[in-house]
């Protein structure tokens, strides 16, 4: 099913995240963050990491949020 899927849509939305601070000292000092995906789509999550499906991952910063801090 999945296949299918991929096939036709590769592209998929996964909403709004926010982006979290996993650990302050990840080697060296440096800090690393993570972007937490769905829970409700698990099973695609799954599927492409058992094939070792290489994604791309775009973010996309609303002007809203530029505005504000500026």
């Amino acid at each position: 099913m999945y296949e299918m899927v991929l096939k036709t849509n590769r592209v998929i939305d996964v909403g709004e995240r926010s982006i979290v601070l996993a650990t302050k000292d990840y080697g060296r000092g440096k800090p690393r963050f993570i972007i937490n995906l769905p829970t409700t789509r698990n099973d695609l999550w799954q599927y492409l990491w058992e094939r070792k499906v290489t994604v791309k991952v775009f973010i996309e910063i609303p002007e809203e949020s530029l505005r504000n801090e500026v």
